[in-house]
């Protein structure tokens, strides 16, 4: 009730801010974007011309590319014949990260230089914001994380949730349900976490930063020489990395729209993907601990951690299990109970994360309790990614298909 309530309070309507007087760079990376990059170009020009703050958007492509397709029809190709059409695009820049090889990291890093390069004197009221290809912001966004750091004097980390909303009327039940539950894990393990540390700080809550709708201070990104290489996704690395300096993350009060996969297949790569690293926090825990950290933070952040990669990979088969038990030995009224139960108390949850999400956005949120059902279905099978990376660990890092 107490978020429901400071939500309400956030209303654009009722936000009156400062100018900014910082400058913002939007820094989105790109890999097999062609698709859709001209329309989130466009998004993107539409929120920064309409909150009328200072902010620089830059599309950073790859050579790798260049690799994975037979044609020139590159997404750098493509960014660079839609800003020759129109001026409205001068405030968007386009760089090219020349290596065959690499991630998502290097390209930010590759952002991050060229920033730095033309701003040698970083102020404390600069930012590096980070998106994907396939992300939808608002004006909403933008005007809320100027009142954000209005309130608490430019805080060093803010992060935009996302809603995996944008293509849920073209999906399948069952990934309806997959598009609520992962939105679920970002608004209670992210926002909701985050918003409470952010008044009552807490050494054992499990908030965390995503790669999408990341706000870093630049100064602070400079000092901390970016984004580290070494793991596949650099925002687990990073949660990590902040927790063990006691740093707050502050949840900005709008919601970022992206798409969820399409298929049980996509899903389950994708998933397998950020699972590796997950599993990878005792290597992180080592890596940090050699520099000066709090060790009583890292390690309680180390726990929550392996506590949360556990429950991923195992929980879900329990919980079928136990049904499957209790109806096999003829329990019929037990497995009845246990069944209705699950089902109850997770479509209440996923309803309450669709109702964050719903007035966050300010957009009414159709069939919300149908949904929420869906997801309770969804979880059952939701370790399907984590089963996946513990059976090929061989693999290579995967890019998700959009």
């Amino acid at each position: 009730m107490i978020i429901f309530k400071k939500i309400k309070h956030y209303s654009i309507n009722n936000i009156n801010f400062k100018k900014f007087d910082g400058l913002l760079y939007i820094v989105i990376p790109c890999l097999l974007e062609q698709r859709i990059i001209s329309n989130t170009i466009d998004n993107f020009v539409k929120a920064i011309e309409e909150s009328k703050i200072k902010a620089q958007l830059l599309i950073v492509t790859t050579n790798k590319e260049k690799k994975l397709i037979d044609s020139d029809d590159t997404t750098y190709e493509v960014v660079k014949k839609k800003l020759a059409t129109s001026s409205k695009y001068k405030n968007v820049k386009l760089l090219n990260y020349p290596a065959y090889s690499g991630m998502m990291a290097h390209q930010l890093n590759f952002a991050l230089q060229a920033i730095i390069k033309n701003n040698k004197n970083v102020d404390k009221k600069s930012y590096f914001a980070v998106y994907n290809a396939d992300s939808n912001i608002t004006k909403q966004t933008l005007i809320n994380m100027c009142k954000l750091c209005q309130t608490k004097s430019f805080p060093l980390i803010m992060q935009e949730y996302a809603a995996f909303f944008k293509n849920l009327k073209s999906l399948s039940p069952l990934m309806k349900g997959f598009a609520i539950f992962q939105t679920n894990f970002e608004f209670t393990n992210g926002f909701t976490n985050g918003f409470t540390n952010g008044i009552l700080f807490s050494k054992f809550l499990r908030n965390h930063v995503v790669g999408h709708g990341l706000f870093i201070r630049l100064d602070y990104l400079q000092k901390i020489r970016g984004f580290t290489t070494d793991y596949w996704c650099e925002d687990i690395y990073l949660s990590f990395f902040l927790r063990s300096h006691d740093v707050k993350i502050y949840p900005i009060f709008a919601v970022e729209y992206g798409e969820s996969p399409k298929n049980l297949k996509i899903l389950m790569k994708q998933n397998a993907t950020w699972f590796k690293t997950l599993f990878e926090n005792g290597k992180i825990y080592s890596d940090l601990v050699k520099k000066h950290i709090d060790r009583t933070s890292a390690f309680s952040y180390l726990i929550n951690q392996y506590r949360g990669a556990f429950a991923w990979l195992f929980l879900p088969t329990l919980y079928l299990a136990i049904i499957f038990y209790l109806f096999l030995l003829g329990n019929w009224q037990l497995g009845i109970i246990f069944l209705f139960s699950y089902i109850a108390t997770t479509t209440i949850r996923y309803w309450l994360s669709n109702r964050i999400v719903e007035l966050l956005s300010h957009n009414t949120m159709q069939s919300k309790l149908y949904l929420a059902f869906l997801a309770s279905f969804a979880y059952l099978i939701s370790n399907i990614g984590p089963l996946y990376s513990l059976l090929n660990p061989k693999r290579k890092k995967y890019k998700t298909e959009r």
